[in-house]
């Protein structure tokens, strides 16, 4: 009977490749003839704006832009605040060998560090220093055979791999306004100095055709008003669809979630006062789909009557094992300042190490903080940087082998207090983590039967085989073109799956009378 290939094909996700490099961005402000000279530099701010990504042959193209802001109290008899804002692009190219224009690459950009240098009254020069982290996917439909029909005396060995297999990627845009006036205390707006944005996910479901998702942006504003410093923090809750056809409900998601952009206009209040800052905010959200598959395939074949002629296929399986998501507090001071009055805390939180040990994972992070604030005697605006080491465990309930983990966290909120000039500081923090297990295996790709039978008339009528190590006792059968089953009967194995090196198999000749 002739051989039938049945064939089933998998999508899966390949990662080809992660990069992080960093570019170092400088330029100069020269200030125009209405602006005062400088007196001294109170802060830069910095934002990179990705403007550019291309996929060539083994390299990625960046191309951005950093929009400075320097806000400085001028050289005056009765000084003033002022801002300056310049911007400088900057190029890069990443490589990472393998990969092309087909694939799909994920870009993050952010900021080092800025440092600025007063050359004189009226010139300013900065530099930045950028972190590009790239990551670059392929998704590969591989076939592959899930079954045989047919075939004289054909011995298949069946395997179930389990993958994560990608429903659909999706980007999309989620506006979101809001209005909102000053406390009745604080003076009214001269100018805003500062606007800090932060978005997160709240919770997300998979339902029909759409993910549902209900998040959060944080805004943090420093305004000049009143012959002074001020800050306000509000929280804005917001809902969006991410729409994607044919998605089932209740699929597993991942959800990234960034600011694009922002734009806000200051309005007068029922008094005339410029108390109302009317924000509108763009948020990227880039959602991926995925469910655990299961699917068989056959590894190997061989006949027991006939040479068959194999051609196989070397296969890379990524296996999401297991998606936690933690929540937890980090607690910790900045000890080295004297704190007056806080206007602003930004801060981010970077996982650096992530293992799993005795039932539990261990993550080890920092939180890297800048804090914009005012000295307690002095009363002089500084801008102070600070590192806060955490460790974290999280319980996981099953044991796992040849597992990796990939972690992200990022910062929910961070509160903190003053005593006795010390700043204390307890952080929320989210961290992902994905329980990857990365197996590869030879899947058949093609099996043609021979008309060249096997000839056992010149075996031994028994052989006795000692196991070597690594050895299956699907490699003895298929050696000795015998099935299975025989030996297993015949040699009253126990346990099939676990042969002992220096272990005796018996291996009878079954000689085909019809031969």
């Amino acid at each position: 009977m002739a051989v039938e290939l049945i064939r089933d094909v998998l999508k899966v996700e390949e990662i080809k490749g992660k990069e992080q490099v960093q570019t170092l961005v400088e330029t100069e402000i020269y200030l125009n003839q209405t602006k005062p000279d400088i007196g001294n530099i109170l802060w830069t701010d910095g934002k990179v704006e990705l403007m550019n990504t291309k996929l060539i042959q083994d390299k990625i193209l960046v191309s951005g832009i950093v929009n400075f802001k320097v806000v400085y109290r001028s050289k005056e008899e009765n000084p003033s605040i002022q801002i300056l804002e310049t911007n400088s692009d900057f190029k890069e190219e990443i490589e990472i060998e393998g990969i092309n224009e087909e694939m799909k690459s994920e870009i993050g950009v952010d900021l080092e560090y800025i440092e600025h240098e007063l050359l004189d009254e009226r010139k300013v020069s900065l530099k930045a220093l950028v972190n590009i982290e790239s990551k670059v996917e392929k998704t590969n439909s591989l076939e592959v055979v899930k079954d045989i029909k047919g075939g004289d005396g054909l011995q298949t060995l069946r395997e179930k791999i389990k993958y994560s297999d990608i429903l659909g990627t999706e980007e999309s845009n989620a506006i979101v306004k809001e209005a909102f006036g000053l406390d009745e205390d604080m003076p009214a707006i001269e100018e805003i100095l500062k606007v800090d944005l932060n978005t997160y996910e709240k919770e997300s479901n998979v339902s029909d055709d759409r993910i549902i998702l209900a998040g959060v942006v944080e805004c943090s504003i420093i305004y000049y008003g009143g012959e002074k410093l001020n800050s306000l923090k509000r929280e804005i809750s917001f809902n969006h669809f991410v729409e994607m056809p044919g998605i089932p409900k209740d699929s597993d998601c991942q959800l990234k979630l960034s600011i694009a952009d922002a734009q806000y206009e200051l309005k007068e209040d029922l008094e005339g006062n410029m108390k109302v800052i009317d924000l509108e905010v763009k948020i990227h959200v880039s959602a991926k789909v995925y469910e655990q598959v299961q699917k068989e395939a056959i590894l190997d074949a061989y006949s027991t009557r006939r040479k068959v002629d194999i051609k196989k296929d070397k296969l890379t399986i990524t296996e999401t094992v297991k998606e936690i998501t933690s929540r937890e507090t980090v607690k910790g001071s900045l000890n080295n300042y004297t704190f007056g009055e806080i206007y602003n805390i930004e801060g981010k939180s970077l996982i650096l190490d992530s293992r799993l040990m005795e039932g539990k994972i261990i993550v080890e992070g920092i939180l890297s903080l800048k804090v914009l604030c005012s000295e307690e005697k002095s009363k002089e605006i500084m801008q102070v940087k600070g590192e806060i080491p955490f460790k974290t465990y999280v319980d996981i309930e099953e044991n796992y082998e040849n597992i990796y983990i990939e972690g992200e966290s990022a910062i929910e909120d961070i509160t903190y207090r003053i005593n006795d000039g010390r700043m204390e500081i307890e952080t929320a923090i989210k961290n992902i983590l994905l329980l990857k297990r990365e197996k590869r295996v030879d899947v058949i790709q093609d099996l043609q039967e021979t008309d060249e039978m096997i000839d056992k008339k010149k075996r031994p009528s028994v052989t006795i085989y000692m196991v070597q190590k690594g050895d299956t006792l699907w490699d003895i059968s298929k050696r000795y073109n015998t099935i299975m089953e025989e030996l297993i009967a015949s040699n009253n194995i126990l346990s099939p799956d676990s042969l002992m090196p220096g272990e005796k198999i018996i291996i009878e000749k079954n000689v085909d009378l019809n031969f």
